[in-house]
């Protein structure tokens, strides 16, 4: 499928500082709830917060967000825009790299938070509504930092693309079903099946597409010269296809066999070849290519929308908006 960009300039009174897509819309949640439209509305709804917060997630329905410090300590959970309760993590290297949260709606209606309210290395699960710990369990995690936590588009799994000590990034995937069946099963730490043999692989960025596809830009091997951008199927437990990639791809948007790399700026990729089909340099978005950040800082605003083929970017403006028309 061959895809054409638009873009859309929303102005804005002052730079957004955080985007998350709400239909037709662009919600800034750390900056109380500013609603930008892409008809060129907006509406404030006058609630500001007194903290350092600087980003945001959303559940797919639009009923719960969470704003946080990327590289601090705090959040606090929302519903319908109304303060719900506040979130923590450990303090234990927050400094260092990108604070785990993500929230999904099942199909249920019910509404998971995934977090590390407790320590760095122990993922729970819990109802967004009640606050019921959902993956309550024995004994110790295994050492793991935790971070860029994202749930699949069906809800069926979890992905932490986080590091541990050297450091070196890491990347694991649960089923979740699984976890809250057996939430011991959040502390099995198990390395995809690449077919690769003993050779170490790092994971630099992850991101889901679709059904079970994940995608990942990871360490390279000898049957390429450059590190490798990758899909592979969870439930068939092999590699679809593998490219070279000769920059770091950063945070990523998959969507209909493209991805979408915001390494410095947005720029789109034919997945099976690793071949950049087109750029928008004037779009900084920043050097972050691991839930590393000390040094690099983390990305702009951005939401990504690769269910409806689309990404938004705040500037000190406004919000750029390009959309992908097949």
């Amino acid at each position: 499928m061959t895809l054409r960009a638009e873009r859309i300039f929303l102005p804005t009174d002052c730079a957004p500082e955080s985007l998350c897509w709400s239909g037709d819309a662009l919600i800034d949640w750390v900056s109380g709830g500013l609603r930008h439209g892409l008809d060129g509305s907006s509406f404030d709804p006058c609630v500001r917060y007194g903290y350092r917060f600087d980003g945001a997630v959303m559940s797919q329905d639009g009923q719960y967000a969470v704003i946080y410090e990327r590289l601090g300590t705090k959040g606090l959970l929302l519903r319908q825009g109304k303060f719900v309760r506040e979130l923590n993590r450990s303090y234990y290297h927050a400094e260092a790299y990108e604070y785990p949260v993500a929230l999904c709606t099942l199909p249920s209606g019910r509404t998971l938070l995934a977090h590390c309210p407790d320590e760095y290395c122990r993922l729970e699960l819990e109802d967004a509504e009640t606050g019921e710990r959902l993956t309550r369990r024995e004994g110790d995690s295994p050492d793991v930092f935790h971070s860029r936590l994202q749930f699949s588009r069906d809800g069926r799994y979890l992905l932490s693309a986080g590091w541990v000590w050297h450091p070196v990034d890491v990347l694991y995937v649960f089923d979740v079903a699984r976890a809250l069946e057996r939430p011991a099963s959040l502390d099995e730490m198990r390395e995809l099946e690449l077919g690769l043999g003993d050779v170490f692989v790092e994971f630099y960025s992850a991101a889901f597409g679709e059904r079970d596809t994940l995608v990942f830009h990871c360490s390279g091997d000898e049957e390429v010269d450059s590190a490798p951008l990758m899909s592979y199927s969870l439930t068939e437990k092999r590699v679809l296809s593998k490219a070279p990639l000769e920059r770091p791809a950063g945070t990523m948007m998959v969507m209909d066999g493209y991805v979408v790399s915001f390494f410095e700026h947005p720029q789109l990729i034919e997945l099976a070849t690793g071949r950049f089909v087109e750029r928008w340099p004037e779009l900084g978005t920043g050097t972050q290519s691991s839930s590393i950040c000390r040094g690099v800082g983390c990305l702009p605003p951005l939401a990504m929308d690769p269910v409806g083929r689309r990404f938004a970017v705040g500037t000190k403006k406004g919000i750029e908006v390009v959309r992908f028309v097949p």
